[in-house]
């Protein structure tokens, strides 16, 4: 009875049917249990504990990567800055170095008009001079050079070696005495204050003269 009881329950279509949802079940659960516990990552299957340690990694390197790109973009922008600075300085110093080739530039025109004016001003002294030289010429009068008078005292002196050669006005120091230039033969005079004599007297002393004094007198040279 029992061995026929067994054989009525596998040949119910009820149990079958039982056994098959069961099969299915176990497939199911088998299909999402493997497919949901491994993923394809890069190409290989990994699970869901390396998936989310791997997103935690790539997240910690993400924000690794934008620090260093915050860091490089404050270096960069402090070298723009930089580089403004010195192209603002480059900028002033060609200016400086404009104005200053600038102002060589004035600076040697005015030079060239000074030397100009100088040159000028030179032709007209020696028209000036020759000028008042020639009006001297014609009213007699004697034009005094810049050179140092030369002062010699009473005795015996030779045009050379004791008084350059040129033109001189002598004049009596004090009181009055002879003034003789090669013996007398040139010159003869009694110079000074006196009613003979005269107080001031002009001659050329040539080289090799001989100038006898009986008194101090200023050797003025003149033109």
């Amino acid at each position: 009875m029992e061995y026929d009881s067994s054989r009525k329950i596998f040949k119910s279509g009820w149990f079958w049917i039982a056994v098959a949802g069961v099969v299915v079940l176990c497939g199911v659960f088998y299909f999402i249990g493997s497919h949901t516990a491994k993923v394809d990552l890069n190409g290989k299957k990994a699970s869901l504990e390396e998936l989310v340690k791997e997103i935690e990694e790539r997240e910690v390197l993400l924000g690794e990567l934008k620090n260093k790109t915050e860091v490089q973009t404050k270096e960069v922008a402090d070298i723009q800055k930089e580089l403004q600075e010195m192209e603002k300085e480059k900028k002033e110093a060609l200016t400086i170095i404009e104005n200053n080739s600038r102002a060589e530039e004035e600076m040697k025109e005015l030079q060239k008009q000074v030397e100009k004016s100088n040159k000028e001003l030179s032709s007209l002294t020696e028209e000036i001079k020759a000028k008042k030289a020639e009006l001297a010429a014609a009213e007699g009068k004697i034009i005094e050079k810049k050179q140092e008078p030369k002062i010699l005292p009473a005795g015996f002196f030779t045009v050379g070696k004791d008084l350059q050669a040129g033109r001189y006005k002598v004049v009596a120091q004090s009181g009055f005495g002879n003034f003789f230039v090669n013996s007398g033969s040139k010159v003869n005079i009694i110079l000074g204050d006196s009613e003979i004599g005269v107080n001031e007297y002009v001659f050329f002393a040539d080289e090799g003269d001989e100038i006898e004094l009986t008194l101090t007198a200023k050797f003025i040279p003149v033109e």
